[in-house]
């Protein structure tokens, strides 16, 4: 309690600059517990802490909700602003990039290499290249052993091909989360559970159970006291989303309304994100020449070129923003409008065959590149601006064995030896 306190003493002025103060006197936005979302205006730049957490408590928490102890206050981190939110647990302001201050870059780390790189050397060029958010697609127990005391944060994955076997058993949940979770935290640095990939679209007849599966594998982090730290989620193909321009219109497939209802009420229940794979390359791909590239890859465009949403009025300059808004209004659509997201996939090709000439090293460079200064600035989307939207790159290394066109091998930034595809800065740095 005393260190409570001690954050309650704590001023909350901001100067007119915003370099030296605890909030930024820019206006920022954040959800609670009921789903709406706020927005603190320069009106409150002046406040005490205590009179801040008066007008939350007073405005913003749902009846019969109580501060407690377990309030963490996060404002004091560097040149914090009220988009870095607070959390309370059972009656929580959320985070909107699911347990983090501001958004981050992680890379997928796949494993249909022919020559795969050992665990050692995975891990020394994370550190080489001060990656520090990873996601795997199983819990490798080599490579989990080989992050342990490197403080990166790692993503592990219930492969679809255990899903039906999980989705089915509490006890085989029990057990994998006592095999791929409890044995290596906290020397490794779990912070999520991806429950099968793109369920819904890639194995249609495991969607009965993926909540089930999702359920079990949380209980099984509540009986370890895990689940505060670790969250679990499963992520989708953004195909789920139908009629997705404009934005405001999009919905979800309903034929899976029964499957993502309960599923978005676990997100909400937990303070879980909604993960989503988002592909501009196979959005302008299949476009047939309506989405422009420099749409596709970040690039500036004239006021006139930018998309428009007729109902919104809301301007997008890119793809990814469209696709990510795109969710949360399909989530609205469902009655959830507090959900976070968190975009698992996104990349982009570095060669293709002959019916894939955008997909170039170029172009690659150029979308990764701008994928990366776009999140790392929390620019958020158009309709929720500010909040950031933490992504994983796909992928760390190009994977020579899997089927499909060239691109299918060549979404990788770096090869099997470690040599880099393309310089790319994951940090955002120039």
């Amino acid at each position: 309690m005393a260190v409570l306190l001690l954050f309650f003493m704590l001023p909350l002025s901001i100067s007119a600059s915003g370099e030296s103060s605890l909030i930024s006197p820019e206006k920022a936005s954040g959800t609670v517990g009921g789903g709406v979302i706020l927005t603190f205006e320069d009106k409150y730049k002046n406040l005490s802490l205590f009179g801040f957490l008066g007008i939350i408590n007073n405005k913003f928490i749902e009846p019969g909700c109580q501060l407690s102890e377990s309030l963490f206050i996060l404002l004091f981190l560097n040149h914090m602003s009220l988009k870095k939110y607070i959390h309370f647990f059972g009656c929580h302001v959320s985070y909107l990039i699911c347990g983090t201050h501001d958004a981050f870059i992680g890379v997928n780390i796949g494993s249909d290499i022919s020559d795969m790189p050992g665990p050692t050397e995975i891990v020394a060029l994370l550190k080489a290249q001060s990656i520090q958010h990873v996601r795997l697609y199983d819990a490798d127990q080599a490579l989990l052993l080989a992050l342990a005391n490197t403080g990166i944060r790692v993503t592990v994955s219930v492969p679809n091909d255990q899903l039906l076997g999980i989705g089915q058993s509490n006890a085989t949940a029990a057990n994998w989360v006592t095999r791929n979770v409890i044995a290596h935290v906290p020397a490794t640095n779990i912070t999520a559970i991806c429950v099968g990939s793109e369920v819904l679209t890639t194995l249609p007849n495991a969607a009965p159970i993926l909540v089930s599966a999702i359920n079990f594998i949380h209980s099984a982090l509540v009986a370890a006291n895990l689940d505060r730290q670790i969250k679990v989620s499963s992520p989708h193909s953004s195909s789920i989303i139908l009629d997705s321009f404009p934005p405001s219109q999009a919905f979800f497939n309903r034929t899976w309304n029964p499957v993502m209802v309960p599923m978005f009420k676990f997100l909400q229940s937990t303070g879980s994100c909604l993960m989503l794979n988002v592909y501009p390359y196979y959005d302008y791909q299949q476009s047939n020449g309506v989405i422009p590239l420099d749409y596709a890859l970040f690039r500036p465009l004239p006021p006139n070129k930018e998309a428009v949403d007729s109902n919104t009025l809301l301007h997008y300059t890119n793809v990814f923003d469209a696709v990510v808004d795109a969710a949360y209004f399909a989530m609205s659509d469902l009655n959830f409008t507090n959900i976070p997201i968190m975009v698992t996939e996104s990349g982009w090709p570095s060669k293709g065959d002959s019916s894939e000439p955008d997909a170039t090293v170029d172009n690659a460079n150029t979308y990764n590149s701008n994928l990366i200064r776009h999140v790392l600035n929390n620019t958020g989307t158009p309709k929720h601006p500010g909040i950031a939207v933490s992504t994983f790159i796909y992928e760390l290394y190009n994977e020579d064995l899997r089927s499909g066109p060239v691109s299918e091998k060549n979404w990788g930034l770096f090869y099997a030896n470690g040599e880099p595809v393309y310089t790319l800065h994951l940090t955002g740095s120039t």
